[in-house]
């Protein structure tokens, strides 16, 4: 068995869901030590964070085409996936953007440390936008997690 689309997009998805977090706080601690070092680590590995999700968003659509004729695809769930996707994604894109303007123009005198902290912003609201995705894509495979539906899958026990 060879690795498609579905396995890659499974396997890349987890670069920006893990990665995003790990990045805050990673340029948190960069930004309260003031050190410039973390700081420039972070920003450089931002830019890599949105070309990931760039990937992952590349390999969604064959995904679709992959698993569309499964008993448990569901059209509507993955819709959902699909929307919330393209604004993570504007998001990722968008961060990424910012953070190579702040290593493009750190030495400059007039940059200041406002871009870093607005690389900040940025990425915390990205790596929101990017669990929020992440968690409308398990929706699609795991009724453990669907709320919409409100009721639990075939043997799965719970509180009452």
């Amino acid at each position: 068995m060879g690795i498609d689309t579905a396995h890659l997009h499974l396997m890349l998805n987890h670069l920006p869901v893990i990665g995003a977090p790990l990045l805050l706080l990673l340029l948190t601690i960069g930004l309260l030590r003031g050190s410039r070092e973390l700081i420039t680590v972070s920003l450089a590995l931002v830019i890599g964070l949105a070309a990931a999700t760039a990937l992952v968003y590349l390999t969604g659509e064959p995904t679709e085409k992959l698993i569309e004729r499964a008993p448990w695809f569901s059209e509507a769930l993955t819709e959902t996936h699909e929307e919330q996707a393209v604004v993570s994604l504007v998001a990722a894109l968008v961060t990424g953007s910012l953070a190579a303007a702040a290593l493009a123009l750190r030495a400059k005198p007039w940059s200041g440390p406002w871009l870093p902290r607005a690389v900040w912003g940025a990425l915390a609201v990205t790596s929101l936008l990017i669990g929020w995705t992440a968690w409308s894509g398990g929706q699609i495979r795991h009724d453990e997690i669907r709320s919409a539906a409100g009721a639990r899958p075939a043997g799965l026990k719970g509180p009452d």
